[in-house]
């Protein structure tokens, strides 16, 4: 069914659906709450960006040789340095952020002696503003220290603590270790200069706090170039920290490719030293041989015949090299345990594929070996590698099996070669058969001497030629300005939050507050209509709001209800009016004064009728006699013309007060049937009469005298009636049902920091209606002057 709204101020059906207009009016009297509130939030939101620590980002970008994917050494390079090797994106993250390469940082750049400037309650970061760092000989050793106040002396250049000056540039002894104080060169003096203080913090701290800090991620995954982030109060030194992780990162790789080239040029010197006596003493037989036997020229059979025994042997010895080289390879592979090393054996291998597996061995035990430093053991990446090494070692061992099977079958047949041409040169001469037995092993010797110089150059060229495996893109380079705190987010913050705190301020002491506060609640609750509203006026002194020519703003209102009484019944039958309420102290006994003096004001006879034997307050209210009242009447001990009285608020006004109270039963009383007969009896002789009676929650009088008027006003106070009384009130009419029921909103206050409107609920209509006759008055009053 849909709910009727009366009218305040013409009793005409409305339909407010304006959400906005209602929401406006709900929370525009507390206006001075919002400006306290986002005053209050402005304040917080500048004095934390006031004392926080602005934080700037730095960015910058490095090339990594993946072997899968992105940039490739050219031909010639590999040429040049034949040990490069291949290093995978994901890894390389990993490691760049590592704590072991974010120590080397920290110690390079001093970290592990932060230096800062208090000036008064702020504390900031003196990276650059600081005259001078500090320097330990030991940083792995220290002793953390928390703050120590220095002084500098541009002058003499000394640094002063307690009391204590030292110089610059001076490994000196202190409490706190030996350490030395560098001028800073990347000083620049602030604008406002505090005191200095720096503390000493343990490496691995600082390693961790800075690891967690940098954001290493590549750009893509098809890309093998890696983003470096780090957020720091310092732009500079967030800078230098990005600057000086790649520059470590690249200089550890250097140095351990430079470590395995002078490895091998160790081993490759190791087997020439050896080899040199050798050929030394072999060539000096052939020499004493020739020059004692004569042995000068040889026959071109013998000649023949030693070239071909000569070539067998060489490729015997070819393939005894390969054997050598396989056997210093499975030696290699089965006696190391995952630790990186030389590969000697490598360089008479001609198997394309144990070379690669010996070679990706190599690489992945480099990495193991890495990240051992700094990954835990079950990290992923750890466990990876792990297995790949695993697995990279039996793969090996097989092949090389299978290549010592394939030479030395090779071997046994030239070997049988050797031996056919070695009887067929039995018939050559014994000298000649002896030179050429001389010349075999040198030969041999020759060769693996060759191939060991050729080998120690490609070594050399190498360590020489040893270039980092990735490439700076772009140097480190920080915002302009600050990332954090964002000022205008959190300005727009603190306001939305001042707002958003006063929105629940006013729906905690309002929405969840258990009275009526608005005509809303009514409408909401109720489907009876509500016949207008009266607002509290605290200054008002007597119950009476005016009288018949007076022009007070709650006068106007009951006027306003007097007209919205026309539509409850029929407007020319409706003579009786009974005034009631859900518990005592509502207003009925004031609505119902005032309702009859203003009907009484229209010219016609009024009686009010005190029908509320247990509270009567009519007879104070008009100030008459309450000896003689309805009471006696009920009781027989007065008849109807003796307790009607006139009142001295209007000529046309007259009440029956309450009169004595009675020993017996007052509502059988009223059931007796001379109540029923004299409100019969006084609609006879007066226009209109009204009837204060019970309120209907505590006594059910009221329900009794409903059915024997035309009308009833419900009366309800703003603050005072429970919610729960009103969500009642249509289901108690389905059983006591109250005869042409409207409903009076009483004691509406004026609500807000600094009253600026009333009751929502069409309350703000007041203000305009109040200051209209306002205006109008003031008119008036000119006109007349």
């Amino acid at each position: 069914m849909k709910k009727m709204q009366v009218s305040a101020n013409n009793g005409i059906e409305t339909a407010d659906n304006n959400l906005l207009q209602q929401l406006f009016f709900r929370y525009w009297p507390y206006w001075p709450l919002f400006i306290i509130l986002m005053a209050i939030g402005g304040g917080a939101a500048y004095f934390y960006l006031r004392t926080t620590t602005p934080m700037y980002e730095s960015t910058a970008t490095i090339l990594i040789k993946d072997e899968k994917k992105g940039l490739d050494d050219s031909k010639f390079i590999e040429s040049l340095n034949p040990l490069v090797s291949k290093k995978i994106v994901e890894n390389e993250t990993e490691i760049m952020r590592s704590r072991a390469l974010v120590s080397e940082v920290v110690k390079e750049l001093f970290l592990y002696a932060p230096i800062t400037e208090k000036d008064g309650f702020v504390t900031k970061s003196a990276y650059t503003s600081s005259p001078i760092v500090v320097e330990l000989k030991n940083p792995d050793s220290l002793t953390e220290t928390k703050l120590i106040n220095f002084t500098w002396s541009p002058v003499n250049k000394m640094v002063t603590i307690d009391n204590n000056s030292y110089p610059v540039a001076t490994w000196i002894t202190t409490p706190w270790g030996t350490c030395r104080f560098n001028e800073n060169p990347l000083y620049r003096p602030s604008r406002t200069p505090g005191n200095f203080y720096f503390s000493l913090v343990s490496v691995q701290a600082v390693a961790t706090g800075i690891s967690d800090a940098v954001e290493v991620t590549p750009i893509s995954k098809l890309s093998t170039v890696i983003a470096l982030k780090i957020k720091d109060s310092s732009p500079e030194r967030g800078e230098a920290i990005l600057n000086s992780l790649m520059f470590v990162y690249n200089k550890i790789s250097i140095t351990d490719k430079t470590q395995l080239a002078a490895n091998t040029l160790a081993f490759v010197e190791k087997r020439l030293k050896f080899l040199e006596p050798q050929l030394d003493s072999a060539e000096i037989g052939i020499q004493k041989f020739r020059t004692e036997k004569g042995a000068v020229d040889l026959t071109e059979q013998s000649q023949l015949y030693l070239k071909s025994v000569g070539e067998s042997t060489q490729k015997a010895s070819d393939l005894n090299v390969q054997l050598a080289a396989l056997s210093e390879v499975e030696k290699y592979v089965l006696s190391k345990n995952n630790e990186p090393g030389v590969v000697p054996a490598s360089f008479g291998i001609q198997d394309q594929l144990l070379s690669q597996l010996v070679t990706k061995l190599y690489d992945s035990e480099i990495q193991f070996e890495k990240l051992k430093k700094n990954t835990p053991e079950n990290n992923p990446i750890m466990v990876s590698l792990q297995n790949e090494i695993t697995k990279i070692k039996p793969n090996i061992i097989e092949v090389i099996n299978n290549q010592r099977k394939s030479l030395e079958a090779g071997r046994d047949n030239l070997n049988s070669t050797i031996d056919k041409y070695s009887a067929l040169l039995k018939s050559v001469p014994k000298q000649q058969r002896e030179l050429a037995e001389m010349n075999r092993p040198l030969g041999i010797k020759n060769n693996i001497y060759t191939f060991l110089l050729q080998k120690r150059e490609e070594a050399a060229l190498s360590f020489n030629a040893t270039v980092a495996d990735s490439r700076l893109v772009d140097k480190a380079e920080s915002s302009k300005n600050p990332v954090s705190p964002k000022k205008t987010a959190i300005m727009l913050g603190a306001m939305l939050g001042a707002f958003a705190l006063g929105f629940l301020l006013i729906i905690i002491k309002e929405v969840f507050n258990g009275k009526i506060l608005f005509r809303s609640d009514i409408e909401a609750y109720s489907t009876l209509p509500v016949l207008g509203e009266i607002v509290y006026d605290k200054s008002r002194k007597s119950l009476l709001v005016g009288s018949s020519t007076g022009r007070s703003f709650a006068e106007e209102q009951f006027r306003q209800i007097r007209t919205a009484l026309s539509h409850l019944g029929n407007p020319a039958t409706t003579k009786k009016i009974m005034v009631t309420s859900s518990i005592a102290g509502e207003g009925k006994s004031f609505v119902a004064a005032n309702l009859a003096l203003s009907i009484a004001a229209t010219g016609r006879k009024v009686v009010l009728v005190d029908m509320d034997l247990y509270l009567p307050q009519i007879s104070h209210i008009f100030e008459v006699s309450n000896e003689a009242g309805i009471s006696d009447y009920l009781a027989g001990k007065k008849d109807a013309d003796h307790i009607i009285k006139k009142t001295a608020a209007s000529e046309n006004l007259f009440v029956i007060p309450a009169g004595d109270k009675t020993d017996g039963n007052i509502s059988e009383l009223l059931l007796n049937g001379k109540a029923h007969k004299l409100l019969d009896y006084l609609a006879t002789i007066f226009d209109v009469v009204i009837i204060d009676t019970t309120p209907v929650l505590a006594i059910t009088d009221a329900y009794t005298i409903s059915s024997w008027c035309d009308a009833s006003i419900y009366v309800i106070r703003h603050g005072f009636t429970p919610k729960i009384h009103v969500q009642r009130l249509d289901d108690n009419a389905a059983l006591h049902r109250l005869k042409n029921t409207g409903i009076v909103f009483n004691g509406v206050k004026k609500r807000g920091i600094g009253k600026y409107g009333f009751g929502y609920g069409y309350g703000y209509d007041y203000d305009y209606g109040y200051r209209y006759r306002q205006a109008k008055e003031t008119r008036k009053n000119k006109i007349n002057a």
